[in-house]
């Protein structure tokens, strides 16, 4: 069977964050591959539900997740030949003995919102459905399978797959992507989808210089009318009829053009429908970056420091310069910025940024009265 070319929003995966078999938000994500190895790329505040800089618990329950249900699109095939595709949801942990399942990027602050999770196409993972009379069953299914006595093949389907018509061009595409471009977000919005599965397209305005990056970080900003459930989903540049322009020259591929340019997590500042509808897009190389670290973040539940913690690494960072303390205190210096920022890049991320400027002025007020 001659592989055709894939569509992007086979790769894009729905996924349900739950505590037991609670649910707690909607959120989206899309396969990627590196070094032969499968990896559900979503946001951070998706699997671990804490906002990125206050931790505080997205949901309104107070709940955070322990496993997520994956709904991913698989390719079936039957003797070289395509059926069609169907989405399978698996029940992936996030959380096994005490230990997340996730990794994440090795800057704890500011917070790189990417994570990845390591999954296996071939190995067997809960399904949980549900029989005509309402009984809930549970069964094992693989997402990769070769067909045995003329049965049904299935596979996945990578965004590296989608992206495969450019892979001749020899140039970082990543780098030709400029403010005012177009490009595309995949995502669930509110949840929204149908009986299919699919994900829904939704136009970005490139809106921030991704060469210069926003706010000293490898991200940028898309103008978008997102929602939530959109956290996680791919930003991508898709061209149907197969042209990309780089530099000047304009480049014809043999199918629908991709280029994945990375992880959109959220709307800024969205307290109000009226508020600018702007974005953050974490670019590609975060995500390999967060792959490449292969690190376990703390269980979410865990993800916070006590005061106490806090409290020693401020003391760790507090300098001998004479007068830091009235420094400190002094609403006209920025001495406190600078200094919470040390202590929250030393705490990996791992506190509240108020509480601990709360946390640095008392600190500063005992060494005035005490002298020590």
């Amino acid at each position: 069977m001659t592989k055709k070319l894939a569509d992007p929003a086979n790769s894009v995966v729905h996924l349900a964050l739950r505590r037991g078999k609670t649910s707690l938000a909607i959120g989206s994500g899309v396969l990627y591959e590196r070094a032969g190895k499968t990896y559900i790329v979503t946001a951070w505040h998706n699997v671990t539900g804490r906002h990125t800089e206050s931790l505080k618990c997205l949901s309104r329950n107070l709940a955070t997740p322990d496993n997520v249900i994956a709904t991913i699109s698989c390719r079936m095939s039957s003797q070289g030949n395509e059926v069609g595709y169907i989405r399978r949801g698996i029940t992936v942990p996030l959380e096994i003995d005490g230990k997340t399942t996730y990794y994440i990027h090795p800057q704890g602050w500011p917070r790189v919102d990417v994570v990845a999770i390591p999954i296996d196409p071939k190995g067997e993972y809960l399904s949980e459905g549900q029989v005509a009379s309402g009984e809930q069953v549970n069964f094992s299914i693989p997402l990769v399978s070769a067909g045995l006595n003329g049965s049904v093949d299935s596979d996945i389907e990578h965004i590296q797959d989608a992206e495969a018509s450019t892979s001749y061009i020899n140039a970082d595409l990543s780098q030709y992507l400029y403010a005012s471009d177009d490009i595309f977000v995949l995502g669930y919005p509110k949840g929204i989808t149908d009986y299919t599965g699919q994900p829904v397209w939704k136009r970005a305005s490139v809106a921030s210089s991704p060469h210069l990056g926003w706010n000293r970080q490898p991200q940028f900003l898309v103008d978008c009318a997102s929602k939530e459930g959109m956290s996680g989903a791919p930003a991508i540049f898709h061209n149907r009829k197969g042209s990309i322009q780089i530099g000047g020259t304009k480049y014809i591929t043999s199918g629908p053009a991709t280029v994945l340019h990375g992880i959109y997590v959220g709307r800024l500042g969205s307290t109000s429908e009226f508020e600018a509808q702007l974005g953050c897009v974490w670019k590609k190389s975060v995500i390999d970056e967060v792959i490449d670290s292969a690190i376990h973040g703390p269980i979410s539940d865990e993800t916070m420091l006590p005061d106490t913690v806090v409290l020693e690494c401020i003391k760790k960072q507090w300098p001998e310069e004479a007068n830091y303390a009235e420094s400190i205190l002094d609403e006209n210096c920025h001495y406190i910025s600078y200094f919470v920022h040390s202590v929250m890049s030393a705490l990996n991320g791992r506190a509240n940024p108020d509480e601990v400027r709360n946390l640095v002025k008392m600190h500063a007020k005992s060494i005035l009265e005490t002298g020590a």
